[in-house]
């Protein structure tokens, strides 16, 4: 019996022990799984991409997928988890068998493992050498901005954003580091590897990440097309994980911030009676005329679009597997104009799809990019001094009614030429443009031997646009008119081609880290284009505008054109880090445009930039409130090639140079245009920069840049030459730029148990300064303000490019007394024509005389400062954001008033004019002449300051992320508002005043920016 149970025993011991080591075998085969989810400490939102391994088993890793949900099976027992994701503090969490976890992880300054596209390539922040600025997701996706490139304005430090014009489509003017060149000033976009014209097609929610290489190092290895900055924006790739679908809606209401204060009827009519009166003239209005009359006719009330509607729809679908993912997204944007309702609007569509693919281990990867947008607008005439609904709403009289009692358009009997009823030059205004603009990416990147990578990508883009015009009957004054109805259409079609190779290799040898990349680049432009037009339709209708239904005899008029552009360029740059303690980077870049010359064909740009985390040397590791500090040093150049095609080459022109011969039949006559320059050779911009980088006290950051920017060889479209030549000059160097200036950037984040708070200010100092400048006269001429006051802008060696060059005003004269004691060393009057009110001018040169010669600097239109701040908190589920943007130190030159036409309406800074002794000493009296020149000499009268604090923009909103069982991963609804208040003494519409680099600053009515309330929703599934 003891033999039994002992064998038994024995029977149940064996197989004990032989399921033992069955599940010890399982558990070596199968491991554990250890599930869970991560999220964030600061609004509770899943996170995504975070990565989690084992420790000590680097590994045995995955991602969080688009929930902030994770699966890792592990091959052991229990042990201990990682989680580290960037803009994240680390977190340790350990598991036992089948563990399921939830982890929370905490925001942080430390973004030294965060990656930055640095062209061509990535590095991590901590060991990036040069400027680099990136501005962050959220600022494009929590506000409801027009454009992408509106979330650079106050952003970057040293970045300077000034809107063209508060018209829908308009793009800003972006200034990185000051203007140098007389050509665009604005910076290259990169988008997904290649360079586009601008952001308009990009969807700001498609965007993945945006930076801005700001010095020369950093954009040197794009060479030509570095010299303004470049600023690289990757869209949104797929992530391995369940299909995200993403729904993103925006409704907004824009109004007109502020109207201008004009005249009334009755007070236009007293200052036209005080006119008339002073110029020894009839008065026009009777007392009984003007008791009747009331306040009159609101013309920017009229003109205005109040609640104008802007609203964008979007979807994007994301997903994939470990080796297949994609990204796409469709979207609709329209937005109306606050001005001229019907007029002035633009709509944009956007379809994008982004796949990558991975073969052989991932050995070889293959990705395919696909956007096609479509774009119509249609637009006023802004900012032209003259003409415009704009204008003509500030200079038409209040007397005029809008219409008639028989319904027709009234015309006004006091205010003649461009100045119409603005209500009536709306409803006139026809036509409109569109484009379609189609862009698909290849690339694929083999991995090959040890660390050597070789990729090719392929970008072909087709641009088509289309522009329809059409001219009514109508009859807005004497001088404004149509005697027979017109249209016009236009066709341009543009191939670009780019083709782009590089190979890398990346060794690690210990603790030396380098990596060396080389490769070409070549671009490929083709261009046709052809109009028509003709006139006599035979319906009066824009529905008939066609021009099959024009038949005036001889009126058809039609032209056309194509022209090639290429580009040819090598490249190479090594990186190198000792321990992520010394870095080193050098780029050398050769382009080929055939803009050029055979003898200057090619331009050469070369960089270096080196740096030293200082944190990371032994005698700073007792000093526990520095986290880290990186300084940080560079030189480089880069290029431009911005002049007309074949400008080095004598051309011959054709137009409006036909001639009679014989039987009075014509012929094609030919004239020389420009003289050759085959010396014509690349502007450079040759930038230093010395910067440092620091987290202090693990919740402050501080970057510090200090640049000298000296642009030289400056391409110059057509050069100052003597008459006596006969003929134009061909695009030509001549003139020297320098900016320098300092940039700093604050940033501070904490969390205050469930309260998180982040703030961001930046600031930036620049000073602008010709130091050469080429040409016969030794200086250039900047644009007219208008008809009578002509040049207010120069380009002169010593003062800033495009500063205000006028005449100084020394008050007003009071006196006949005064202006009889006004006299030259000779005795001569310097104003003879002159009278008590009229303006005095200074003889600067005290030559004897008021002329061109005593015009000064009265003002840079360059800001010395911009600023940005930057304050948003998260409590729970509510997230609050306030963003004020502002420039400081630039002036404006306000033209907005028809001084050429007496009788037009004026502001009611006018009720301030001279009216007798002591009366003014800033505005001069009003008349119907002006012999003095009060209103034609371009004086320091006209000079406003141009600083301002922009309210950017404001927003709330509050995210649901506990809607699971409905599919929905997070739903967010938000309220914000753009715009709403500006703090500055400009009397202008709106203190952002664009403009080219000799025309900044001049205001001739420019279409204020709108102020914007918005309502959205964003729903995950």
């Amino acid at each position: 019996m003891k033999k039994k149970r002992k064998l038994v025993q024995s029977g149940i011991a064996l197989i004990t022990t032989f399921l033992f080591l069955c599940r010890m075998v399982s558990v070596a085969q199968t491991g554990n799984i250890i599930t869970g989810s991560v999220k964030s400490k600061a609004d509770s939102s899943r996170l995504q991409s975070i990565t989690v391994y084992l420790k000590g088993h680097s590994t045995v890793v995955t991602l969080t997928d688009s929930l902030g949900n994770f699966k890792l099976k592990v091959p052991v027992n229990n042990g201990t988890l990682v989680f580290s994701g960037v803009g994240m503090e680390n977190v340790e969490q350990s598991f036992t068998a089948n563990s399921v976890l939830k982890v929370w992880l905490k925001p942080t300054l430390d973004v030294l493992n965060e990656v930055v596209v640095i062209g061509y390539g990535t590095q991590k922040r901590s060991v990036v050498s040069g400027a680099i600025t990136s501005i962050s997701t959220k600022d494009l996706e929590n506000t409801s901005l027009m454009r992408a490139d509106e979330a650079l304005q106050g952003r970057a430090a040293g970045v300077t954003v000034m809107m063209n014009s508060g018209q829908p489509g308009t793009s800003p003017n972006i200034r990185i580091r000051g203007a140098g060149t007389f050509n665009n000033t604005d910076p290259t976009y990169v988008v997904d590897g290649f360079i586009v014209p601008s952001l308009e097609s990009v969807n700001p929610r498609d965007i993945e990440s945006m930076q801005v290489l700001k010095d020369a190092a950093s954009a040197a290895i794009y060479g030509a097309a570095g010299a303004n900055g470049v600023i690289i924006i990757t869209t949104k790739k797929g992530k391995a994980g369940k299909m995200r679908i993403l729904y993103d809606y925006y409704y907004g209401a824009q109004n007109l911030r502020r109207k201008l204060p004009v005249l009334n009827a009755q007070q236009y009519a007293r200052i036209q009676n005080e006119a008339f009166f002073n110029s020894n003239q009839n008065l026009p209005f009777s007392e009984e005329d003007i008791a009747k009359m009331g306040t009159g006719t609101d013309w920017q009330r009229e003109i205005s679009y109040i609640n104008a509607p802007i609203q964008q729809h979007q979807i994007s679908l994301s997903g994939g597997s470990d080796n297949v993912t994609f990204n796409s997204s469709f979207s609709y944007f329209n937005q109306d104009g606050i001005v001229a309702k019907g007029k002035s609007n633009f709509q944009r569509y956007t379809a994008r799809v982004n796949s990558d693919q991975k073969f052989l281990d991932g050995t070889l990867l293959m990705g395919q990019t696909i956007n096609v947008t479509q774009v119509y607008r249609s637009s006023i005439s802004t900012n032209s001094g003259t003409a415009g609904p704009l204008m003509s709403a500030i200079n038409m009289d209040p007397v005029t009614p809008v219409m008639n009692d028989d319904g027709t358009f009234a015309i006004s009997r006091y205010v003649n030429q461009e100045v119409v009823n603005p209500v009536a030059r709306i409803y006139y205004t026809q036509g409109g443009s569109s484009y379609t603009r189609a862009n698909g990416i290849v690339y694929g990147e083999l991995k090959f031997l040890k660390g050597f990578a070789l990729r090719s990508t392929i970008g072909y883009t087709i641009n088509y646009d289309e522009a329809n015009g059409y001219t009514p009957l109508y009859y807005l004054n004497a001088t404004n008119y149509t005697v027979n109805t017109g249209t016009s259409k236009s066709f341009a079609v543009t191939n670009t081609l780019n083709f782009d190779n590089i190979i890398s290799y990346t060794k690690k040898i210990k603790e030396h880290n380098f990596t060396v990349l080389a490769g070409t680049s070549s671009m490929s432009i083709k261009l046709t284009n052809v109009s028509a037009s003709k006139s006599g339709l035979i319906y009066d209708d824009p529905n008939f505008a066609y021009l099959d239904l024009a038949k005036t005899p001889n009126s058809a008029g039609a032209n056309g054109g194509a022209g090639h552009e290429g580009l040819l360029s090598y490249f190479g740059r090594i990186t190198y880090d000792f321990a992520s303690k010394y870095l080193l980077t050098g780029a050398f870049r050769v382009d080929g445009s055939d803009r050029f010359g055979p003898a200057n064909k090619f331009g050469y740009f070369p960089s270096i930039s080196v740096g030293w985390n200082m944190h990371k040397e032994h005698f700073m590791r007792n000093i526990n409130w520095v986290n880290s500090l990186k300084l940080r040093a560079s030189w480089g150049v880069n290029g431009n090639y911005k002049i007309p095609q074949y400008g080095f080459v004598s051309t011959v022109g054709f137009a409006n140079n036909n001639y009679y011969w014989g039987n009075d039949v014509q012929q094609v006559g030919a004239v020389p245009t420009a003289i050759s320059n085959p010396n014509v050779k690349w502007e450079s911009t040759e930038q230093t920069n010395i910067g440092a980088d620091a987290i202090l006290f693990k919740d402050f950051s501080v970057t510090l840049d200090i640049y000298r920017k000296k642009t030289y060889d400056l391409l110059m479209p057509s050069l100052p030459i003597p008459l006596l030549v006969g003929n134009n000059s061909s695009p030509a160097n001549a003139g020297t730029v320098i900016n320098k200036g300092i940039e700093l950037a604050l940033g501070y984040h904490k969390i205050f148990g469930k309260l998180y708070l982040e703030m961001n200010v930046n600031g930036a100092y620049n000073q602008n300064n010709v130091i050469e400048v080429g040409g016969a006269n030794g200086f250039v001429l900047g644009p007219d303000a208008n008809n009578q006051m002509k040049n207010v802008t120069r380009m002169v060696v010593g003062q800033p490019l495009g500063y205000f060059c006028l005449y100084q005003m020394d008050g007003i004269f009071q006196t006949q007394a005064e202006i009889n004691n006004y006299r030259s060393k000779s005795g001569d009057l310097l104003q003879p024509n002159a009278v008590p009110g009229d303006v005095k001018f200074r003889d600067v040169n005290g030559d004897g005389k008021i002329d061109d010669n005593d015009r000064i600097n009265a003002g840079s239109p360059h800001p010395a400062f911009n600023y940005g701040i930057n304050f948003s908190a998260k409590y729970k589920g509510f997230d609050f954001n306030i963003f004020f943007s502002g420039l400081a130190g630039n002036k404006i030159f306000n033209i907005l008033h028809r001084w050429d036409l007496p009788t037009a309406n004026n502001t009611t800074d006018i009720l301030n004019r001279w009216h007798g002794e002591g009366t003014s000493n800033s505005r001069p009296r009003v008349a119907t002449g002006d012999l003095n020149g009060n209103y034609t000499k371009p004086s320091s009268m006209f000079l406003e300051d141009g600083s301002y604090l922009r309210l950017k923009n404001i927003s709330l909103g509050y995210t649901f992320n506990n809607l699971l069982k409905y599919k929905i991963q997070s739903l967010r609804l938000y309220v914000s508002g753009t715009n709403l208040f500006v703090l500055t003494k400009y009397s202008g519409f709106d203190p952002e005043v664009a403009g080219s680099a000799l025309g900044l600053g001049i205001d001739r009515g420019v279409y204020p920016q709108p102020s914007v309330l918005t309502g959205g929703i964003s729903v995950t599934f």
